[in-house]
């Protein structure tokens, strides 16, 4: 039985993935010059992946799709941080970084 506490965490879960429908990315835009959206982008990302899957049979698809839709989870914490603003990940952990988790902590 699925307790109340588990659902309801959960449900936080969704609520707070749901912003990235909001969450505008800084440097891409739609066809028709629109900027488009975290989530957006994503859902575009599986697409992709899946359009080659066929060509890549070898590949864990279950982990590649996963992995597009949870990539830019902490930006629903703090909107997407632009490439030429990213710290050098050899310095010091990206912020984008330091959101996801704590996004999914």
């Amino acid at each position: 039985m699925i307790s109340q506490l588990w659902a309801t965490n959960r449900l936080q879960f969704i609520r707070q993935a749901d912003k990235l429908k909001d969450t505008l990315r800084s440097s891409f835009f739609t066809y028709r010059g629109r900027p488009e959206s975290t989530a957006e982008h994503s859902w575009r990302l599986c697409l992709m992946a899946m359009t080659f899957e066929d060509q890549l049979k070898s590949l864990n698809w279950a982990k590649i799709l996963k992995l597009c839709v949870i990539h830019d989870l902490g930006e629903a914490l703090h909107a997407d941080i632009p490439a030429v603003k990213k710290v050098d990940r050899m310095k010091k952990t990206p912020p984008e970084r330091v959101d996801l988790l704590r996004f999914l902590d």
